[in-house]
């Protein structure tokens, strides 16, 4: 029941939130909570969306869910993606380097 609202777009785009909320989290001096962050979303994707991830084939299942019409690269949806999970891993980043 739960899982008739999910979509691709709907993923890739809590994901896009959750980095977005973690860099916002370090530029405003709380990186203690981009940890908070991870553990939710984790444990939101454990909870909720595994079963839906199965269903579909994965992770990889992914690529085959999105029709692009324009072929330059900078309009591809995994452009910007990676653009989002790379500010997460950012964001992460910072939290891990040791204070000096």
């Amino acid at each position: 029941f739960l899982l008739a609202g999910i979509t691709w777009g709907k993923v890739v785009s809590l994901y896009a939130v959750a980095a977005g909320l973690a860099v916002d989290c370090v530029r405003h001096a709380q990186p203690a909570m981009v940890h908070t962050i991870v553990d939710c979303l984790g444990e939101f994707v454990r909870k909720t969306l595994v079963t839906w991830l199965k269903r579909r084939g994965g992770w990889a299942d992914i690529t085959k869910c999105v029709v692009n019409t324009d072929p330059s690269l900078r309009s591809h949806w995994l452009v910007a993606a990676v653009c989002s999970f790379g500010h997460f891993l950012k964001a992460i980043f910072f939290v891990l380097l040791p204070e000096r």
